[in-house]
């Protein structure tokens, strides 16, 4: 289908299954907060509570909650690549210096806060963090803070998109060649996982970066390339729901055997991760259920309201809420330590939500408004991308 007709094509129907007030769609806040609990269970969850129930709820955190940052890289590469493709329809350019500005004003605000307070109140030098962070080389350079290495794999892959996409968007044919280099990008990184694990380079260089781990950002451009360009199919992926969870549990098992340890795992595992994250959204996205389900996907859907600054913040207000409660010790794993660790990180990044990122938002909006022939092209997706 030709970039004319894609760009005609009325979005498709919004109902109150999947949307929320603000911009926001319930769906995408359920694949956020999913992968915000994946990452907490994991850094949290240290062994058996003594509680059958709740050790049940812990069970995926504790068994593959590191690939909750693989789900976060491929739902940032579908929103991310979804507005700079239908920016690019619609005016027929990318303004890649106010795509660099708007991401900039929407990660820094609050990842500079808990720099600062890191730096003034944290229990490590400034040196072992600070200036690494803030260039955003920590995954090269090391932290301290180590959680933090994501950040800087998604600031390189929207640094490279900012300033190769115009190349892609001069040539005829550019959305063929783009899922070209998408698929090519894929195939490289899991090559150098490979090779590098024949080298002996550490587990945690092939988790941590760039270069080892871009594909899972790639496949959510991917998946971003064909629902602009070729809407058509990607409705009829999006509607074999029953294929998305048969290769979600398939995943989600194999991850739980696997892990991201030995040369499967830290090679082929991260491969089958983001697979495992590209088919939880496409059984999520624009899905009934989703809104049928309230119980169960509102309070998901709130936690991925706030999952950015759940994230960046969540280690720190733990350990802080852990040392100041009498009896309680870090490697605790009964009810009123978990309850005591989950809640410290979830009041602190709602706080730092409300009081630092909100705020920003409202100024990045004021100062460099998305262009107004995006903001009439695009079908809605969460305004705060």
């Amino acid at each position: 289908m030709s970039s004319l007709s894609t760009l005609e094509r009325p979005p498709a129907p919004q109902t109150p299954d999947t949307r929320r007030r603000e911009g926001r769609r319930l769906d995408l806040d359920v694949v956020r907060g999913v992968a915000i609990l994946l990452a907490l269970g994991w850094h949290f969850n240290h062994g058996s509570s003594g509680n059958r129930v709740l050790d049940a709820l812990q069970f995926p955190g504790t068994t593959l909650g590191w690939a909750g940052v693989d789900l976060f890289f491929v739902l940032s590469g579908f929103l991310l690549g979804r507005l700079v493709l239908k920016e690019h329809l619609a005016t027929g350019r990318f303004d890649g210096r106010r795509f660099t500005i708007r991401r900039v004003l929407k990660l820094w605000p609050v990842l500079y806060v808990f720099l600062a307070v890191q730096a003034v109140a944290g229990p490590e030098s400034w040196t072992t963090f600070l200036w690494q962070n803030a260039l955003h080389i920590q995954n090269y350079a090391g932290t301290s803070l180590r959680h933090l290495w994501s950040l800087a794999v998604e600031e390189h892959f929207y640094l490279v998109l900012a300033v190769l996409f115009p190349c892609f968007a001069r040539r005829r044919g550019s959305p063929r060649l783009l899922v070209g280099v998408l698929v090519d990008v894929l195939v490289a990184a899991l090559a150098l996982r490979i090779w590098g694990t024949t080298l002996g380079v550490s587990e945690v260089r092939l988790q941590w970066r760039t270069h080892f781990r871009v594909d899972s950002l790639a496949a959510g451009v991917l998946l971003a390339v064909v629902s602009v360009h070729w809407p058509e199919r990607f409705d009829r992926l999006v509607r074999h729901r029953w294929l998305w969870a048969a290769v979600t549990v398939l995943g989600a098992v194999t991850l739980a055997r696997v892990g991201k340890v030995g040369f499967f795992g830290s090679t082929v595992g991260y491969t089958v991760a983001y697979l495992t994250g590209a088919a939880f959204l496409l059984l999520l996205y624009r899905a009934r259920w989703v809104g049928r389900a309230r119980l169960l996907t509102a309070p998901m859907a709130a936690m991925g309201r706030y999952s950015y600054g759940i994230y960046i913040w969540h280690l720190f207000a733990a350990h802080t809420v852990i040392a100041a409660v009498p009896g309680l010790e870090w490697e605790s794993t009964t009810p009123v330590a978990q309850a005591a660790k989950y809640g410290a990180a979830i009041g602190v990044g709602v706080v730092a939500t409300v009081l630092v990122e909100k705020p920003a938002l409202r100024l990045r909006e004021r100062l460099v408004p998305s262009p107004p022939s995006r903001q009439a092209a695009a079908s809605p997706e969460p305004v705060h991308a």
